[in-house]
């Protein structure tokens, strides 16, 4: 009997939490390992890789280089301003969600991505989730959800304070010393300001971001693998670190570029899907738009529109940060995200302490691990489409 969705949920549900590299996060992949083994014909890996263990590392480390900048300036601008790049640049890319120069820094985490598949020939159809969970946001409580974006564009203004200042003082007009202590003070505030949920409550208990998605995808791979595509492989990617920059999936993508290019890959990523609005992502991205038009959208929109079992289903624009699809779409690989949302197009208690088991709707899940199967038996099998993505 193929794996459902509610099941392979509650059996991961008795870990409090899945930090990326945690004590949890192995013991909750050993259970889905676990699992898995009783699939027929599943070859089954781990695919490990060492990872910071959340995005707050980063943003001290980003912060700290802008502080030095502004500090510094009045010594050596020139180098300062370099230094100041280097920081800013690297925090503008990875709220860009694009491979950052610092973010593998402090990598000394170990975990793994899970694979698991069955079936060869030239297609490839991948479904992946993140089992990782978050840690605690002060960006993501019920009052600053919705000015998300806007506080992105607030904290990309700071920090380019670490470029402004030293470059100011090569200029000619030096900011005064008085001045540049506030201003270090106020980058390092915001790292703090990153941290400070994290600081008190540690990892979330991530239900719905994203033990509801591992329950789909696995359950979905499930039911394709009992009845195969013909000519095609079908794999399961379950990958780690996602929370510390979606850096399970970089590791995935730059490992296995090259075959996923060369073959006709489909991948359909399923994240936090246990709420009212289940959707199919067709626009994302940070500062700039990332576009989602390709045979998997065109297939969802034609499975909304004509199956009655996927009525509600609709396209969504992602508003509040990215997801795992995002570099294989951005490198030309036929993806798409299911994600849901509530009636104000928001992800309701994700990054805090409220993502508990019972606000998960399980039938909403179950229904997406129908549609991430169906998108897969309808998509042509013709290669791939050009994404256009912008950016």
């Amino acid at each position: 009997m193929p794996l459902q969705a509610k099941e392979i949920f509650e059996q991961l549900s008795q870990w409090p939490h899945r930090g990326a590299g945690s004590e949890e996060e192995m013991e909750a992949r050993e259970k889905l390992i676990t699992i898995l083994t009783g699939e027929f014909e599943v070859d089954i890996t781990e695919e490990g890789f060492d990872t910071p263990p959340t995005y707050i590392r980063f943003f001290w480390i980003t912060a700290l280089i802008c502080a030095v900048a502004v500090l510094g300036a009045s010594m050596m601008p020139a180098v300062m301003v370099l230094l100041g790049l280097l920081g800013f640049g690297s925090y503008f890319l990875f709220m860009d969600w694009r491979v950052s120069p610092l973010v593998w820094w402090g990598a000394q985490t170990p975990t793994a991505n899970l694979v698991a598949s069955k079936g060869e020939g030239r297609r490839l159809y991948i479904l992946m989730a993140h089992i990782d969970s978050a840690p605690a946001s002060f960006a993501y409580r019920p009052g600053q959800v919705q000015n998300f974006r806007l506080s992105v564009y607030v904290s990309l203004g700071i920090m380019s304070l670490g470029v402004l200042v030293p470059l100011i003082d090569g200029l000619g007009a030096p900011v005064d010393l008085q001045s540049r202590m506030v201003i270090a003070g106020v980058l390092l505030a915001q790292a703090a300001l990153a941290s400070v949920d994290f600081w008190r409550f540690g990892y979330t208990p991530g239900s719905n971001d994203n033990l509801s998605g591992v329950a789909a995808a696995t359950s979905a791979a499930s039911h394709l693998w009992r009845h195969m595509p013909s000519d095609a492989e079908v794999r399961l990617v379950i990958t780690s670190a996602e929370e510390a920059g979606m850096l399970g999936a970089q590791h995935y993508w730059h490992v296995h570029r090259d075959e996923l290019r060369e073959r006709d890959t489909y991948l359909v990523n399923v994240d936090t899907v246990g709420c009212d609005q289940l959707s199919y992502i067709t626009r994302s991205g940070g500062i700039t738009e990332v576009r989602y038009e390709n045979a998997l959208t065109s297939a969802a929109a034609l499975l909304a529109r004509s199956n009655e079992r996927f009525g509600g289903i609709a396209a969504a624009h992602h508003q509040v940060g990215d997801f795992d699809s995002i570099w294989f779409n951005r490198d030309g690989i036929t993806s798409v995200t299911l994600a849901s949302y509530d009636n104000r197009g928001l992800m309701p208690s994700i990054h805090t302490m409220d993502d508990t088991m019972e606000k998960v709707d399980m039938g909403m899940v179950a229904k997406a691990a129908k549609f991430a199967e169906a998108l897969v038996r309808v998509t042509p099998g013709q290669g791939q489409t050009d994404n256009d993505n912008s950016g």
